[in-house]
């Protein structure tokens, strides 16, 4: 027994908006038990609707949203007075940057900005993917975390939400809903439906006040890690977050993700070495700026569905870096949002390698012009080669530096990315989990990050692009692949 609420199976609904709101507290506790019964009964359960999120009210208002970071600065204050009072108890002098960065004090960061949701979570996304290599370990690692924890609106809202935009009554659309969500993320969560015609349905539901707040909570959060000293007062992110503004705005407009959906499937019908590749279907007539309906693909998460098939992953892993190259020469836009949680597989025969993979959110779907595409491609080229001087005439026409314009550290930044290329010039299988080339990368970063002259904020749209590679990178490392990335690129010469 699942934990979806069924709903009228006639033209007319069986319960109103209000009878849905007050059944609302029942239903955790009545999926529970059916959850217990099946177990002691052996039947079996849709794994989606076992999974159980941390569910905590979305502050809606900007005054709100604005008082929970006061709160944040407030308990950091707090907790930096009572660690240096137990270090002067024990004769020994506090040093400040120890006591902003304690352990204590980066989770809560991390933690208040996943009960925000919306743009200020995101925001510790951005940031702990691309300025990693200069932020301290630990707070890159808790800000990574935000990448994977997920915090659920509680079902009031949730009606609330699907009241706005469905009108009441809306349950007539569907034979089934279910409310507890199968999936969460940083500006929505997604809900499994079944229409009157019997289709499954993925519906992502975006959280309440998040498209309203994006400017309000990029420029307070980005603000107070500031002033706080979280970050580092020489790294200039603010064209990032200029950027991650516009980005936000598109990605909080689930009608503009669903044309990405349509538009990213004309491009994998075009290539048949991704005919096994799967994208949910777009429905338009259920969609709406906050409501995203899809179809449902059953599925395994990624990570699990390779877990102890090696091969698989590394077969999995190769397709990704491949439709990367796809998306970037031919496609011309790219997802650049890469996490575990944005793919699946299906469940055939993973022993034989038979398999369909799910391709998941599109909202950060990335256009680029015919002319980035073509530079950029030379800076690859140069960097594979190590050709210093054709990877700065490349990185200049990019924006990357202005030309003629001389640069601090310029041998480190031109060293950092020819490093970065290694796995390009890798011949044969490159062992991602095996390699310490990100260690190095971060290393080589270090040593200029005290040098405030020396820091150096790309073009957004090289920003973007490195978050798509670093990401694969990562995900890679994850699943311990191993992946042939210089004959899968060397086409494209």
């Amino acid at each position: 027994m699942n934990s979806s609420k069924t709903l009228g199976s006639s033209g007319q609904s069986d319960s109103s908006s209000k009878s849905h709101l007050e059944s609302q507290s029942h239903l955790e506790s009545q999926s529970h038990l059916e959850s217990q019964n099946n177990s002691a009964s052996g039947a079996q359960s849709n794994p989606d609707e076992q999974k159980r999120f941390r569910s905590a009210p979305v502050p809606k208002s900007r005054f709100s949203r604005m008082a929970k970071l006061g709160g944040l600065a407030g308990r950091v204050a707090t907790n930096m007075a009572l660690d240096s009072g137990r270090q002067l108890l024990k004769g020994q002098k506090p040093a400040l940057n120890e006591l902003l960065l304690s352990r204590k004090n980066l989770s809560h960061v991390a933690d208040q900005l996943a009960s925000m949701r919306g743009a200020a979570m995101k925001l510790g996304q951005l940031i702990s993917m691309d300025a990693g290599t200069v932020l301290p370990k630990d707070l890159a690692d808790i800000l990574n975390k935000l990448r994977a924890d997920g915090v659920t609106m509680p079902p009031s809202q949730l009606i609330e939400v699907l009241n706005r935009n469905w009108s009441e009554g809306w349950d007539q659309h569907f034979s089934r809903f279910g409310f507890n969500p199968i999936a969460a993320a940083s500006i929505g969560q997604v809900h499994k439906a079944v229409n009157k015609q019997g289709v499954e349905l993925a519906i992502k539901v975006q959280y309440p006040g998040v498209r309203e707040s994006i400017d309000s909570d990029l420029d307070n959060v980005y603000g107070l890690l500031k002033i706080s000293g979280l970050l580092p007062k020489e790294l200039d992110l603010q064209p990032v977050i200029d950027e991650a503004r516009q980005q936000l705005h598109k990605e909080a407009d689930y009608h503009q993700e669903g044309h990405h959906l349509q538009l990213y499937q004309q491009h994998l019908r075009s290539l048949r070495e991704f005919d096994n590749l799967l994208l949910p279907e777009y429905f338009p007539e259920l969609s709406t700026q906050e409501i995203l309906c899809m179809s449902y693909i059953p599925a395994q998460p990624l990570e699990q569905a390779v877990m102890n098939h090696p091969a698989l992953a590394n077969q999995v892993m190769s397709q990704l870096f491949e439709l990367f190259f796809a998306e970037l020469f031919q496609f011309n836009c790219v997802q650049t949002d890469p996490n575990l949680a944005n793919y699946q597989l299906t469940q055939n025969d993973f022993h034989t390698g038979r398999h369909h993979l799910v391709l998941l959110d599109l909202g950060a779907l990335r256009e680029y012009t015919p002319e980035f595409v073509h530079d950029y491609k030379q800076a690859i080229i140069a960097a594979y080669e190590q050709d210093q001087e054709s990877l700065l005439t490349a990185l200049e026409q990019l924006g990357f530096f202005a030309q003629g314009q001389d640069v601090a550290n310029l041998d480190v930044i031109l060293s950092i990315l020819m490093m970065a290329a290694e796995p390009l010039r890798h011949e044969g299988p490159y062992d991602f989990a095996r390699s310490d080339l990100a260690q190095r990368i971060r290393d080589e970063g270090l040593s200029i990050s005290r040098e405030p002259e020396a820091w150096h904020t790309p073009p957004p749209d090289v920003i973007f692009l490195h978050r798509k590679m670093a990401g694969l990178f990562l995900m890679a490392t994850r699943l311990r692949a191993q992946v042939d990335i210089r004959s899968l690129f060397l086409p494209y010469l």
